[in-house]
Parts: structure tokens; C-alpha cells; sequence
């Protein structure tokens, strides 16, 4: 694995990748809410991508990766950023995995592909539905109560991330390293995006970046963990008929709770030419 500081002005991402070749497929991995590109080290041990470029930005307020200088966290300027790094490495054929937020950016990101550079899109437990925002609206409830760096710390990453989820599920205990070096600014201002976002529209379903979602044309498939989605996002992939894959027994980051399951799904997915 190599890293990189990628500077933009004042601002910089740290990236983690692999040896670059323009000439061969592209992997990049966006990580969600809180997170960092901890989330996917799991790809860079597995061999059956040593032929695929590998890249794993933290975002701007994560990670290892620089604050803004503006305060401006918000997710039409993680895209302009994510852009800049794939113009950097000159890569083409890309094929984006993006977990949670991570899922919402790069559905974003998709979408604002003109050059249609993006070839296949995997959406990890990203926001389609109005139903999963529960930790995005905890922040936001806490925010309004004016409380929000006792939730953050103690309620949040202390009580619920390491003491109760940490107990049962070992992504936990990473989703809980990477917590401690996101900016708690840009987790509120991210938060309040997801929430904005998912509950823009009026109706039955309400997420504007799910509407995005199934209008992409690219091949796409949904994966979640059965043991942290709704039954109500299931049931609007269904009458979508969205492509979909559950990994059982898993919670929200089913690429570590069931790394083998996910990277083997990821594989066949990509290598497989008759997507819909």
C-alpha cells in the first residue's frame, strides 16, 4: 500500500493505494459518516484485485486528511475533491464502492459523471429511503438540544459505537478508531446533509438522493448487513426491483463483519459483463 498527500490549495486528502497503471480497472472506495478508509483496508490484502488499481481517499474533516479552511464540509465539495483526485491518478474505467454516507456521495458522484469515466457503482448500506438515518438524526436531534459534543463523545462514540456495538460487532471497534479522528464539526454538517437529503421530497418516499439513485443507468448493486437495515428499504428495493445483496448476520459494515462474503461478492460483481 502507498500513501499520498493530496494538496488542494491549502486543504489536503490522504489517500491509501496501490501502484497505479492507467491502463487497467479502477477501484475507489468512499467512506461514510465518522469513518475513515480504515473501513476497506480488508481489498489491499485480498490478491484477486492485484490486477485493479486500488484508491482510498479520507475525506476532507476525516481520517488523516486535513480540516477545511471554510468550514465547508458539505457533500458537493467532497465530490469537486474526489474528482481532482481522479483526475490526479488519470485513471479511467472506474468502478466506485462507497459505504453509508460514502454511498450517498458517490450516488452524487455518478450522477455528475459526464465523461462517463464511472462503469459500475456499489452502494453499501448508502441512503435511498427516509428510513435509516438514525445516526444522522441523533446528531441532529442533539444539535437542536444543544448538546451535541456530550452526545458526540459520550453518548455516541463512548456508550454506543465501543460499549454496546463494539461488544457484538468488531467493525465497531474500527468504526470507533476512525470516530476519533473525524472532526466533529464535519460530522454535524454531514449529518445534517443525510438528513436533508433523504427526507427532501414529499410522499411515501421521501429521499431525493434515492430517486437519484435508481435513475442511474450504469450497473449498480445495493448491499447492506441484515442486521442493521430497515425492512422498509428492503421493501422499496424490492418494488424497485433494484439489484441487491444481503450478507447475513452482518451489521452496517458488511465489507469487515463479513469481509470474505463481501470482497468475493465484490469480485464477481465486477467481473461479471451482464449487469443490469
Amino acid at each position: 500500500m502507498v500513501e499520498t498527500i493530496f494538496k488542494d490549495g491549502s486543504e489536503f486528502n490522504y489517500i491509501r493505494h496501490d501502484e497505479i497503471s492507467t491502463d487497467r480497472m479502477t477501484l475507489l472506495f468512499i467512506h461514510g459518516l465518522g469513518e475513515s478508509g480504515q473501513c476497506f483496508q480488508e481489498v489491499f490484502e485480498d490478491g484477486r484485485f492485484d490486477n485493479c488499481n486500488i484508491i482510498v481517499p479520507d475525506l476532507i474533516g476525516y481520517g488523516k486528511s486535513s480540516e477545511s479552511v471554510n468550514e465547508d464540509y458539505g457533500f458537493d465539495t467532497h465530490i469537486e475533491k474526489l474528482w481532482k483526485i481522479i483526475e490526479y491518478f488519470k485513471v479511467l474505467d472506474l468502478i466506485v464502492i462507497g459505504h453509508s454516507m460514502g454511498g450517498d456521495i458517490a450516488t452524487l458522484l455518478c450522477a455528475s459523471d459526464k465523461n462517463n469515466k464511472i462503469v459500475r457503482f456499489v452502494n453499501i448500506e448508502g441512503g435511498i429511503t427516509q428510513y435509516d438515518l438514525f445516526i444522522s438524526q441523533e446528531a441532529v436531534n442533539a444539535a437542536e438540544a444543544g448538546n451535541f459534543a456530550h452526545w458526540f463523545h459520550d453518548e455516541f462514540m463512548t456508550a454506543t459505537v465501543l460499549e454496546n456495538w463494539g461488544q457484538k460487532y468488531p467493525s465497531c471497534k474500527r468504526y470507533h478508531s476512525s470516530l476519533r479522528d473525524c472532526r466533529s464539526d464535519a460530522f454535524l454538517a454531514n449529518a445534517r446533509e443525510l438528513c436533508q437529503r433523504n427526507t427532501a421530497l414529499s410522499g411515501k418516499q421521501r429521499s431525493d438522493t434515492g430517486r437519484i439513485y435508481c435513475s442511474l443507468s450504469i450497473p449498480k448493486v445495493f448491499c447492506y448487513g441484515t442486521e442493521s437495515i430497515s425492512s422498509e428499504t428492503v421493501d422499496f428495493l424490492k418494488e424497485k426491483e433494484l439489484k441487491y445483496q444481503g450478507f447475513d448476520g452482518s451489521f452496517h459494515w458488511s465489507m469487515i463483519d463479513r469481509a470474505k462474503e463481501f470482497y468475493s461478492f465484490l469480485y464477481e460483481f465486477i467481473y461479471t459483463e451482464d449487469q443490469t
